[in-house]
């Protein structure tokens, strides 16, 4: 089946995914996903999870959200259990919009992972602040 691709206007498509090891996987067609992922040109990001939340995460960022919505496919196939997700595109915030377009550039399409990196840090961000009070939904000032 083809898929007319789903992509942002600007900036990337991401994809976090928080696996469980519940029983034996196939690691042959999880690296075969991950090498089929990057072949298409999405970056991929994984990590060692500390906590009970996962045991190990991923992170894709690619063009086409239908690409990485396969290459979950691919590894929930493979044996993982996803116990958390989240998609996000990368983007830049109203109060950047002034900085030099190689700034902008590097925020919104980002080559992963930096090279003097060894760890990063997630949290699932919420504009939601409160019952009556959506980010969204307020005016910019």
């Amino acid at each position: 089946m083809t898929t007319t691709p789903l992509s942002p206007s600007r900036g990337l498509n991401v994809l976090h995914l928080f696996c469980h090891v519940e029983h034996a996987i196939d690691r042959d067609v999880v690296h075969q996903a991950m090498d089929e992922a990057l072949a298409t040109g999405m970056q991929i990001v994984t990590t060692a999870i500390m906590g009970a939340k996962a045991d190990l995460g991923f992170m894709i960022l690619g063009e086409d959200l239908w690409e990485l919505r396969r290459f979950q496919s691919k590894i929930q196939a493979a044996g993982l259990v996803v116990s958390e997700s989240y998609v996000s595109v990368t983007e830049v915030s109203e109060y950047a919009l002034g900085m030099p377009e190689e700034m902008l550039n590097a925020r919104l399409y980002p080559v992963l992972p930096p090279s003097d990196m060894k760890a990063f840090c997630f949290y699932p961000m919420s504009k939601r602040r409160g019952e009556e009070k959506n980010w969204f939904a307020l005016s910019f000032e």
